[in-house]
């Protein structure tokens, strides 16, 4: 019994008295001597810190949350996929016999299996080894002068010059290629400034900063980058390329 009663006496109080006593104390800052500057600070805490929440839950991935391994069920019993089991152990004896050049071309093999066509086109534009101008839209500012939030990304004039059939999704064919690994960056090339002007001067890029300063306390800031092939791109390039 008191052990029960200690449990109900630390049971939490309800939201509802909460809410009053929050009310109340609201009440006696107000009516102390500078109580509402203190209470304006306090609400822009709130402000930015709901701001800051904002953004974080924008910036989060889905694919961090991958549901785990599923076990089947074969006959009567249960256990795991035997398909798996076999693979996995014949990738294994594989991997007992293979050479530098068999592995290289099962990579190789690999990546050209999540290429696109578009994708194609541009890194043979970039085959010559040069580099391409890559702009990144920033939002920064608020309250907080340091914040930051990346608004539009690999921003580049490459599938223009490269020929691409879906301009528009030049960014997910850049961000793509780096993640393959077929790509690496570099800082801002001042030989290109034309192009990153044209590159920031989009009228969808325009329009996105028109509404960064009308609608927030946000400004819009460029960064700007390089990108050429790395060495796996380069490897890659002449092994498909003959």
């Amino acid at each position: 019994m008191l052990a029960e009663e200690k449990i109900q006496r630390r049971k939490p109080a309800t939201t509802p008295w909460a809410g009053r006593l929050v009310r109340q104390m609201r009440q006696a800052v107000a009516r102390a001597p500078g109580g509402h500057y203190v209470l304006d600070q306090a609400r822009a805490v709130e402000d930015i810190l709901f701001e800051d929440l904002q953004l974080r839950l924008g910036g989060m991935d889905s694919h961090h949350y991958l549901p785990g391994p599923v076990e089947t069920s074969f006959g009567e019993g249960g256990g795991h996929d035997k398909s798996l089991q076999s693979r996995f152990a014949a990738l294994a004896e594989q991997s007992l016999e293979q050479t530098p050049a068999s592995a290289s071309a099962r990579v190789y093999a690999r990546i050209v299996n999540q290429l696109l066509p578009d994708e194609v086109r541009i890194l043979t534009a970039m085959s010559d080894g040069s580099d391409i101008a890559i702009s990144h839209l920033l939002a920064r500012g608020g309250r907080f002068k340091n914040s930051e939030h990346r608004v539009m990304a690999f921003l580049s004039r490459v599938g223009n010059e490269s020929g691409v059939m879906l301009a528009d999704a030049v960014p997910h064919y850049l961000a793509h290629l780096f993640s393959l690994g077929l790509l690496d960056g570099g800082p801002e090339d001042n030989s290109q400034t034309a192009k990153y002007e044209a590159i920031e001067n989009g009228s969808e890029v325009r329009s996105a900063c028109e509404r960064m300063r009308k609608e927030s306390r946000l400004r819009p800031v460029f960064i700007r980058e390089t990108a050429h092939l790395s060495a796996l791109g380069k490897a890659f390039w002449a092994a498909c390329s003959g």
